[in-house]
């Protein structure tokens, strides 16, 4: 059963954000104290994806009997993050060192797959890029489709990380394009999404929204981690339970002293070599992660070079159980709102409610989103949260003045009042703190 948006009418790209005439609108609203109120006509298909739908992967690919009870949606598998990719050294190219082209793609086999996966979560890194440009990542074949969205957005030089829930083709590949110039990637996996249980060692988990809340801030706890330090960050007293296997996160890398990476990876194992954030001094990057739970409900940070610090903020965690939570729906990456189309920027400390008019979401429901941030005019952080309720003391963007900057964010939906319809939908608020900024929104995905 896929589910599928159908929101892509045009992919004329810039340099930096992939423009898509979105089919939404924007108008003020008086009720929601002069705050900016957008509706998103999101078309979402239960009846099946029409390549794969569930429960037929194991068929196609000739192995395991796929008789068992299927789940509605997938359910999720973590793993301590593992690289498939990296472009510098030739890993998942067949030794190929050279840099991704402009307008270039290639395609990379995700290995060691449990059965029944039907998408995975990666940590997609760009380094060394030589021109502003964007990267895509989606299912892996020649005829296969690339959507009108963006993944990562990078400046010449830069270093940057995002992350991204795919689905993979029938052939465990996965696709990468590179919109200009050339620039080196790098892929950590972080989990899996099954359709169906793969008897791994791991019981697939459902989805349950938390918070968001912060956990952890070192400016307040701790200092700043020196080169070279790890340290624990326990969940079990923020709502997290035992039995919990991963914990989805926005971590945010601020005043770092040097260009650094940070690794974040499960307590009781061995730092993996992968990374989960790559920040620049003087910056405020965020990248919103999903990391394996050791089995007392812990995690490690590591930072790398220099000195740096670290929040954390909870958006849900996974647990094995047919008792609450959600199931997983992946969908083919769509825009539902770019401000720039469609109600000009954010205004500062103000907030964007976006209204979701499809029938079969609601609110409790979560949606994977991709937030890119672009034209800023001072620094600022955006903070999404489930419309009607408080705003949190969290963020889930960070920008500067004239940046473009992506980041991944699974948002629970809250409700409010349509006034062309007189009903109440479910929505998102989209709160931008300082200056003028405008926000793209990319579906991937939808917890229900």
């Amino acid at each position: 059963m896929r589910r599928s948006a159908a929101l892509l009418v045009a992919t004329a790209a810039t340099a930096a954000v992939v423009a898509v005439a979105a089919p939404a609108t924007a108008e003020p609203a008086s009720v929601h104290n002069g705050d900016q109120v957008g509706r998103a006509e999101l078309s979402l298909d239960r009846a099946g994806r029409s390549a794969r739908p569930y429960g037929t992967k194991a068929t196609e690919a000739g192995g395991q009997d796929a008789s068992a009870e299927e789940y509605l949606g997938t359910r999720f598998i973590p793993t301590p993050p593992r690289r498939i990719l990296d472009t510098r050294t030739g890993l998942g190219r067949g030794g190929s060192t050279a840099p991704v082209g402009q307008a270039g793609r290639i395609e990379v086999p995700v290995t060691d797959l449990p059965a029944y996966t039907l998408a995975v979560v990666l940590n997609v890194t760009g380094t060394s890029p030589t021109a502003n440009t964007y990267v895509t990542v989606w299912d892996g074949g020649a005829d296969s489709p690339r959507p009108g969205v963006s993944t990562l957005n990078l400046v010449p030089g830069q270093t940057r990380a995002n992350s991204v829930t795919t689905w993979v083709s029938i052939d465990n590949t996965i696709n990468l394009y590179n919109n200009a110039g050339s620039t080196h990637l790098i892929a950590d996996v972080a989990g899996y999404y099954v359709y169906d249980n793969p008897g791994a060692a791991v019981t697939p988990g459902r989805y349950f929204a938390a918070g968001p809340t912060r956990v952890y801030d070192s400016r307040n706890t701790g200092g700043a981690f020196y080169a070279g330090e790890s340290r624990a960050v326990n969940f079990s007293s923020y709502g997290v339970p035992s039995g919990a296997t991963a914990v989805s996160l926005n971590v945010t890398g601020v005043d770092a002293t040097a260009s650094t990476y940070v690794t974040a990876w499960p307590s009781g194992t061995s730092r993996p070599t992968a990374s989960s954030l790559n920040v620049d001094p003087n910056t405020a990057t965020p990248n919103g992660v999903t990391v394996a739970l050791g089995s007392d409900r812990k995690i490690n940070l590591y930072n790398n070079a220099g000195f740096l610090h670290l929040i954390v903020d909870i958006t849900g965690y996974y647990l094995p159980t047919e008792n609450g939570g959600a199931d997983f729906y992946p969908v083919t990456p769509g825009r539902a709102f770019d401000t720039r189309e469609d109600s000009g920027p954010i205004w500062p400390a103000e907030s964007l409610t976006l209204l979701y008019l499809d029938d079969e979401l609601a609110a409790g429901n979560s949606l994977l989103l991709n937030l890119t941030g672009t034209e800023p005019t001072e620094n600022t952080y955006v903070t999404p949260f489930p419309a009607g309720e408080s705003r949190p003391g969290t963020s889930a963007l960070n920008l500067a003045p004239g940046q473009t900057a992506p980041n991944m964010a699974t948002v629970r939906l809250g409700s409010a009042w349509d006034d062309i319809s007189g009903v109440y939908r479910p929505a998102h608020s989209f709160y931008n703190n300082a200056g003028y900024t405008h926000l793209v929104i990319d579906v991937f995905g939808i917890f229900a």
